[in-house]
């Protein structure tokens, strides 16, 4: 039984980093482009942030 209850506390702990990690690169991201905000134009990021996701899709 104390495997089975050590099975899902692993699985939950795992699921837990994984989502803050997701929430904290989500903010990581919002804050980088709002500091490009304040030394680009508008277009020149949105060009800057569409280059970047054509080469996230090539990764995949």
């Amino acid at each position: 039984m104390m495997s089975k209850r050590e099975s899902k506390i692993d699985r939950l702990s795992r699921e837990q980093t994984r989502e803050f990690l997701r929430r904290s690169s989500l903010t990581y991201l919002e804050c980088c482009i709002s500091l490009m905000l304040t030394h680009l134009t508008r277009e020149e990021v949105a060009a800057v942030l569409e280059r970047e996701a054509e080469m996230v899709r090539e990764l995949g």
